[in-house]
């Protein structure tokens, strides 16, 4: 895990896996990020935290040790697949989610990357495609009635992105 601080406005952040003090913390980002029903619980955290199969990390305020987002993602058919990414409303457009992206793809670098997200949230659509994302499926009323998704896809590996297989 690369625990190098990097600079991203005036904050520096360090990336590395979450450890079990750092659960209370990203449930209260979890609240903040996503809707009733959608936003992990804090037994759900600690079960995701204690698969072996998962990597969970968190991007933490070099200065002050204060959780500010967190990624988590597990292997699914030969990929890596991001489960869940939240960033604090207070440290959000400063470059975290896109640094937890980017150690994602350095700790686990097998396989391309696939996640699944909102189709209202075009903000985080943008994040992905900067990062190399494309849109490969819509996912009907994936995240509740009327609350549709896209499965979004980063290749690594040579070869065209399929649409039915993430």
């Amino acid at each position: 895990m690369h625990q190098t601080p990097r600079q991203q406005s005036t904050r520096e952040i360090v990336i590395d896996s979450a450890r079990i003090r750092d659960l209370p913390a990203v449930a209260r980002i979890q609240r903040e990020a996503f809707r009733r029903g959608l936003a992990y619980s804090p037994v759900a955290l600690g079960v995701l935290w204690l698969l072996p199969a998962a990597t969970f990390l968190v991007a933490r305020d070099a200065g002050t040790g204060e959780v500010l987002g967190n990624l988590i993602s597990d292997r699914h058919r030969g990929n890596t697949r991001i489960v869940n990414i939240a960033v604090a409303l207070a440290a959000r457009r400063q470059g975290i989610g896109r640094q937890l992206i980017r150690e994602l793809d350095a700790c686990c670098p097998e396989g391309d990357v696939v996640l699944s997200v909102e189709t209202e949230n075009v903000t985080a659509q943008r994040l992905y495609e900067q990062e190399g994302f494309v849109r490969t499926a819509m996912l009907r009323d994936y995240y509740g009635p009327g609350h549709h998704g896209y499965t979004m896809k980063k290749s690594r590996r040579a070869g065209p992105a399929s649409v039915t297989a993430p």
